[in-house]
């Protein structure tokens, strides 16, 4: 969200008087909202709306506040007041497009807002390509792949992101959209962006191309991702968001040599992220298991942490180099271990489980989100390994298996193997709720 009034505060103002108090309220409420402070910032946001009630930007606050509180019923009400006193402000656009698709899981709201935001005059080319890939998302979340492999192939076709694929953004000619290209270079008024404003840009435009790259995988389409990810790879080296999704790039585009390549990057580059001081230390991640699974409401889960030989729980910080060149995700945070059974063509039985500290500490910045990403990792694992029903599953706070394509397969061009064995190789997403 931004931090900054729009134009609508400073209509010649001079320092003092009713439109400096209202910009003063809303940075001070933006600044208590980072802070988690939410009862003073909505009553920094109250001020700035009694001040200015025909302004958007207290209701684009509030939509943030309440958003940060979980609310995202509020959250969203507060964006569309926002758009209704001003129809032509693109941010609370995009800002209600991404709580109707990523909190309350209505695509087809989402999708209605970001069709309205791009009929509006004047989008800079980020934010043209910011919604058309947000669109894109939208219509795989509906089913409409089709009409998402078209929306991504105009983005791809975007002079931003043509820049980005070929590395030289000072041949602004032959991208054919110079106007496009200053955004890069130069603020809304044409005044040279200083260094840490271009390399903000050139990150902005970095984490654009990788959301492409990673639709084009959900959309099938390996092959329109690869040149772009081969190419992000190039001018971003140390970029293991980049190496990883070439690595799942490579797995269905059927190169899963290629595809270890890179995860092995991956893992390099991951191994050196540091770790914060709050997370849990091997021991405590071991007793953390043991209590989600005593805890479980389901029987059978349940009874792996008190059965008389119970479930082994090994935590690593990643997985191990060989399982990556075996093929299994170097950033998976949990992987259920099986051993064959007594008898020869006997199903695998479930021994234990790996947990993958750093892997799980990517997706959490606090103590309490890792604690939820370390529950949906076990729970998960598990009921994909004893394939519960959708019934179990519901009980268990996990999505059922029929929405949204939970889980996807990728399946790796090699031999069959004799006997049945679970899956290495699970990529997991995450149904938004």
């Amino acid at each position: 969200m931004a931090s900054e009034p729009s134009e609508h505060d400073d209509s010649g103002d001079e320092g003092f008087g009713e439109n400096s108090r209202y910009a003063a309220h809303l940075d001070r409420g933006w600044s208590l909202l980072d802070r988690a402070d939410y009862s003073a910032a909505r009553q920094s946001a109250r001020h700035a709306q009694r001040l200015r009630p025909d302004a958007p930007d207290a209701p684009v606050l509030l939509g943030a506040i309440a958003l940060a509180e979980g609310d995202a019923e509020e959250s969203l009400r507060c964006y569309e007041s926002a758009i209704e006193i001003d129809p032509e402000y693109l941010e609370p656009y995009l800002a209600a497009a991404q709580v109707a698709l990523f909190d309350l899981g209505d695509a087809g709201r989402a999708l209605q807002i970001c069709d309205e935001a791009l009929e509006l005059e004047g989008i800079s080319a980020f934010d043209t390509v910011d919604l058309g890939l947000l669109s894109a998302e939208c219509q795989l979340s509906l089913g409409q792949v089709d009409a998402a492999r078209d929306r991504l192939t105009a983005v791809a076709g975007h002079g931003l992101i043509e820049a980005a694929v070929r590395g030289d953004l000072a041949e602004r000619e032959a991208a054919g959209a110079e106007h496009v290209l200053n955004e890069l270079v130069e603020d809304e008024d044409g005044e040279p962006l200083d260094d840490e404003e271009r390399d903000a840009q050139q990150t902005r435009l970095l984490h654009l191309c990788l959301r492409l790259g990673r639709l084009w995988l959900d959309a099938g389409l390996p092959d329109e991702a690869l040149p772009l990810l081969r190419s992000l790879v190039e001018r971003y080296a140390d970029n293991a968001d980049a190496w990883h999704l070439l690595s799942e790039a490579e797995y269905q585009h059927g190169d899963p040599r290629a595809a270890c390549h890179a995860a092995l990057r991956v893992y390099r580059l991951d191994s050196q992220l540091a770790v914060p001081k709050w997370l849990p230390n091997p021991a405590q991640l071991h007793r953390k298991v043991v209590q989600i699974l005593t805890e479980c409401p389901d029987s059978a889960l349940r009874e792996l942490g008190q059965r008389r030989v119970a479930l082994v729980v090994l935590v690593h910080e990643m997985p191990s180099m060989e399982l990556v060149l075996e093929g299994v995700d170097p950033r998976v945070t949990a992987l259920a271990l099986a051993s064959r059974g007594p008898q020869e063509g006997a199903s695998a039985h479930l021994t234990g489980i790996a947990i993958y500290r750093r892997n799980i500490m990517r997706l959490a910045r606090s103590p309490e989100l890792f604690d939820q990403e370390l529950r949906f990792a076990v729970l998960e694992e598990l009921a994909v390994f004893l394939q519960l029903d959708d019934d179990r599953r519901v009980a268990l706070g996990l999505h059922p298996l029929g929405e949204g394509g939970m889980i996807e397969e990728v399946v790796v061009n090699e031999p069959a193997p004799e006997e049945p064995k679970p899956s290495r190789r699970r990529r997991r997403k995450r149904m938004h709720s």
